[in-house]
């Protein structure tokens, strides 16, 4: 019997099944393996689509998946690994990421990205800014926006290319519990940086918060305020409002029913 679950799932993976089949056949070296190889793909997917039902199966998503599964059987058989096939990944658009698939790999190669540009990431491709919004909640004009914007997804892609064997779930990095801040003093801070355009407390206090476990869920911006959805690692939203540039003492708070 056909449950919804698996009517979202083949509503998001049949539009990629022709390409990713493709795929695994040339990372498997033939047709035959291929289909081996995209049967499990499909499988380890559907794991992560039922335990992150929010995680859009976007293209990259499963690439990324795919060459993760022949990395595997590559080790378990005990052949070699050929870097050079998973070309296909590598040429990917950006364009063809989605907010999970920037969010995870910035979460993940923070490092990789100055500040400045992590934050400008963070609001547009996670958060949905534009570059305009961007720009006037930081006070910088739309031109070096982009401009920027363009260096960092660029270094980004780049950077994620060099740890493709990572995915949610799977060894992301986890701040111990004697490091972490409470929950309520991160939130606040980001967003009291958010507010005072601060981008190195802005960068700082993101990565406090995704190693600890809490996403800023969703951001949304109505009239002038934007509204973060925060989530804590036991699934409960706190709402917290904010002008874009304001100097008042503290934002709204209040928590979702």
């Amino acid at each position: 019997m056909t449950t919804y679950n698996d009517e979202i799932f083949e509503k998001q993976t049949t539009p990629h099944t022709a390409e990713l089949l493709r795929y695994c056949g040339k990372l498997a070296g033939s047709a035959w393996d291929g289909e081996d190889l995209y049967q499990e793909v499909m499988l380890k997917a559907y794991r992560r689509f039922i335990r992150w039902p929010d995680r859009e199966l976007s293209k990259p998503y499963l690439y990324r998946i795919a060459a993760n599964a022949w990395f595997d059987v590559c080790r378990r058989r005990k052949i070699a690994f050929m870097p050079e096939l998973l070309a296909d990944y590598n040429n990917l658009a950006y364009s063809e990421w989605n907010r999970h698939d920037v969010r995870e790999s910035l979460e993940y190669l923070m490092d990789a990205l100055e500040p400045r540009q992590a934050v400008l990431i963070l609001l547009t491709d996670v958060f949905g800014f534009s570059p305009t919004e961007a720009g006037r909640s930081l006070g910088q004009p739309v031109t070096a926006i982009k401009a920027v914007l363009h260096r960092a997804r660029t270094r980004l892609k780049k950077a994620a290319e060099r740890q493709l064997h990572w995915l949610e779930g799977d060894g992301a990095p986890q701040a111990t519990a004697a490091h972490r801040r409470s929950g309520k003093e991160l939130f606040e801070s980001f967003v009291r940086a958010f507010r005072e355009a601060d981008m190195t407390a802005m960068f700082r206090t993101y990565r406090e918060l995704s190693g600890s476990g809490i996403t800023i869920d969703r951001v949304a911006v109505v009239r002038g305020q934007a509204w973060f959805y925060f989530k804590d690692p036991d699934g409960n939203v706190l709402m917290v409002s904010t002008p874009f540039r304001s100097n008042r003492s503290n934002p709204t708070e209040q928590e979702e029913q």
